[in-house]
This record gives structure tokens, sequence and C-alpha cells, in this order.
């Protein structure tokens, strides 16, 4: 009798040591699984993640009718903050799409954010929003300090902003924003 009880309370102790393991790699999984997705949808737009979430930089430019916006007048929202130039050909190339999404997921609180670093003339700029019929706020950095605060070497150059305020990645080169992969993106990045 005392064979079989120790035998029984082996076989419990495996099943609650089982049962155990099972529930912490279920937990695991659960707990890991957004941040897990995240990071599959940024690596699929090329998002170079940040080793710790900082607050974005904010800043205060003049739009082209002269009215001053700072980047925390959009805190509470997603937001693409693109910094492109009326020169750059592939900043050319981005608007259309970055355009896309604006109207499709700004409703869903995703706000676009340009950022034209040309020196001169803003003509230029105008020519651009209007040849694209770009809705989403322009702004102008002719003294390049935004440009400057977020260490812009090339163009054009994008960051990804929570609704936290905090920043979430960074994308070097053009990109299809209203790509599906673009799209899950920034559904994750909402939810």
């Amino acid at each position: 009798i005392c064979i079989e009880t120790h035998g029984r309370e082996r076989g419990m102790k495996r099943i609650a040591t089982r049962y155990w393991l099972l529930s912490s790699i279920a937990i695991l999984i659960m707990t890991s699984g957004p941040s897990l997705a995240h990071q599959e949808h940024f690596e699929k737009m090329g998002v170079a993640l940040p080793k710790k979430e900082k607050i974005a930089p904010d800043f205060k430019l003049k739009n082209l009718v002269g009215d001053t916006v700072a980047l925390n007048n959009f805190q509470g929202k997603t937001v693409l903050l693109n910094f492109w130039a009326t020169w750059c050909l592939p900043c050319k190339e981005e608007l259309p799409s970055m355009q896309r999404l604006y109207k499709k997921l700004g409703p869903l609180g995703v706000e676009v954010v340009a950022v034209s670093i040309d020196r001169d003339n803003p003509d230029k700029v105008k020519k651009y929003i209007d040849q694209y019929n770009l809705t989403f706020p322009i702004l102008l950095d002719p003294r390049q300090e935004a440009r400057k605060s977020y260490f812009i070497m090339g163009l054009p150059t994008s960051y990804l902003i929570g609704a936290d305020g905090r920043l979430k990645g960074f994308i070097s080169g053009a990109r299809e924003w209203d790509s599906p992969a673009s799209i899950r993106m920034f559904s994750a990045l909402t939810n």
C-alpha cells in the first residue's frame, strides 16, 4: 500500500508540474503576443525599433498659411512624422501614399505630419501640396531646427509616434504608406 501511495504521489506531482509549466507557457504567449505581432508588422515595413521608447522631441513650426503648429498638438493620436524636401525624388514618390493613408486612417486616430526642410521658396512646397491634393498638415522647417532635433541625415525619414507621445520606430527611405503591411502596422499602433 505504501508503494502504491508513493507512486500516486509522484504521478500527482508530475501532473501538477506539467500543469504549472503549460500554464506558465500559455501566460507568456498571451502576454508577449501583442508585442511580437507589433514587431512583425514593423519588420515588414523596415522600421527600426528604439531600444527604449522616449518622448518625441516637441517642436513648433509654421504651416503655409503662417499658423504655428506644435507636435504636441497631436498628442493622443498615432503620428507618422515625415521629413521631406521638394528636391527629393523618393519623397515626391511617397507623398500620394501618405495622403491615402491619412484619408483611410485619419478618422481612426492616425495623423500624418510632413515637415519640409526646404530652405528657400515655400511656393515650391505649395506646388507639391496642390499637385498631390495633400490635406494632412505640412510644416516648414527652413532653419532645420526640427530636422536637427530628430537627427535627420537623409531623406525621406519618418518616425512613428504613439498616442502616448513616445517614439515607436524610425524609418529611413520611402515607403508605400497605404500598403496592407502599413495599414496593419498602424492598426496595431492604434490598438
